[in-house]
């Protein structure tokens, strides 16, 4: 219990300050890599409090996903060509460093697994994949599609702006 708390702390103050740090970075890159270490000590920090499912989550849809979608753009994007990677500068040294701390936190959360409290839940309901999904597309149904409506409202401006760039740097 004691490793636990130690690394739920951990989580927390990489969280904070990766966050922190992505609000000064000048390079696309290295906020793609500030962002993701920040989400994995989210789903760390899930996982410390006795939510599996939620660090299943964070780590599949938004680290697998989302991250993997943003680090794409950014290599697609047009950016200057003069910027070098440089492994002495403290913007790489950094993000490197945190990753690899989050890792070895999940590997010793796996080692040691989350520990619950000593009281009793048994008022508590336990809920699967299959009840949060039926529940998203019943009860919540309307948020749901209207959510869906305002992604689709982005991504077109998104296709709508970048073609009028294309023009006008073909002008």
């Amino acid at each position: 219990m004691f490793l636990l708390t130690i690394v739920f702390y951990i989580a927390c103050i990489v969280t904070a300050g990766s966050a922190f740090c992505l609000l000064f970075v000048k390079k696309p890159m290295h906020g793609a890599l500030y962002l993701t270490s920040s989400m994995l000590a989210l789903s760390i920090i899930f996982y410390c409090l006795g939510a599996p499912f939620l660090f299943a989550m964070q780590l599949i849809l938004y680290i697998g996903a989302v991250i993997v979608l943003f680090v794409f753009f950014i290599m697609l994007s047009p950016l200057d060509k003069t910027s070098t990677f440089n492994l002495n500068e403290m913007n790489t040294v950094i993000p490197v460093g945190i990753i690899v701390i989050l890792t070895l936190s999940i590997i010793t959360l796996f080692t040691t697994g989350p520990s619950m409290p000593s009281t009793e839940f048994s008022s508590i309901q336990i809920i699967d994949s299959k009840s949060v999904g039926s529940l998203l597309f019943t009860h919540y149904k309307l948020a749901i599609e209207l959510i869906s409506t305002l992604l689709l409202a982005a991504m077109v401006a998104v296709i709508y702006f970048a073609k009028n760039i294309e023009k006008n740097e073909a002008e």
